[in-house]
């Protein structure tokens, strides 16, 4: 008979803190003092709620110098959580997955393209589309995220076109293997998108900002110096269907949830 691995000291610390945090959540009782100073104990609440409906069995728990991770079963909920607490044993910072339903797929997959200047709210945008969607969602920021490739032919694109139309081609097939894709045009002209999404529903959707917002966005974070004036023609060519004017800051989920509804049933 195989032995049966011996629960160390600090894993039994670690189980016992977070039942106790999860118990206190479902009692409505405070957490604060189990936390280390700095931990954001309406964070750590709002994500251990879903836990807390019923009584929760911690499944298995295993740990390093670094981090902890917990296997949680509660009800029909199965969630990850991974967290770390300090040489005193109170939770620095916690985080949980929960497992979601499952995803079949969508006929012929779905793409959400994204164009505007640099700072008009692409990333900001598809980050509030990743938090809203119900279904798995993958999110580029830029085309050539998949993989690596020596920078110089990231910058002159003109350099290494079948590369750049791999990229585009990649995404496409991964889109109509029925799953769901969201981009930013990064640049790629109207006639580029069109045909390596050929057959694929694209829903295409348009931020327009005031120059001297792109510019102060542009100083603020630190992008490319003149990167804002380069891309004011980036509308060229293109119609869509959602536009935004992104000036004032609009709420990104208020916008994610419009563009969803477009593609969802």
């Amino acid at each position: 008979m195989a032995a049966v691995p011996a629960v160390s000291s600090g894993e039994q610390r670690s189980r016992i803190l977070l039942s106790n945090l999860i118990g206190r959540v479902r009692e409505g009782r405070t957490i604060s003092d189990l936390l280390a100073p700095g931990a954001d104990v309406d964070l750590v609440t709002a994500t251990l709620r879903p836990l807390a409906v019923d009584h929760a069995v911690i499944d298995s728990i295993a740990g390093n110098h670094r981090r902890i991770d917990a296997v949680v079963t509660t009800g029909d909920v199965h969630a990850r959580v991974v967290f770390a607490h300090d040489a005193a044993g109170l939770l620095t910072w916690l985080q949980a997955y929960l497992r979601p339903d499952r995803f079949d797929g969508v006929s012929g997959g779905r793409v959400i393209v994204i164009n505007g200047a640099s700072g008009a709210g692409k990333s900001t945008l598809m980050r509030a589309l990743q938090s809203v969607a119900t279904f798995p969602l993958v999110v580029l920021d830029e085309p050539e995220q998949i993989g690596t490739v020596q920078p110089p032919y990231l910058i002159w694109r003109d350099c290494a076109p079948s590369l750049h139309r791999g990229y585009l081609a990649a995404i496409g097939t991964l889109a109509r293997e029925g799953n769901h894709v969201a981009l930013s045009a990064a640049g790629h002209p109207h006639h580029e998108i069109a045909d390596a999404f050929n057959g694929t529903r694209v829903v295409t959707v348009g931020l327009r900002c005031a120059f001297e917002a792109l510019l102060d966005r542009e100083r603020r974070t630190g992008r490319w110096a003149g990167i804002a004036a380069e891309s004011l023609g980036v509308h060229d060519g293109w119609t869509y269907d959602l536009e935004f004017d992104t000036t004032n800051c609009p709420d990104p989920l208020e916008l994610a949830q419009r563009v969803l509804d477009l593609i969802e049933p």
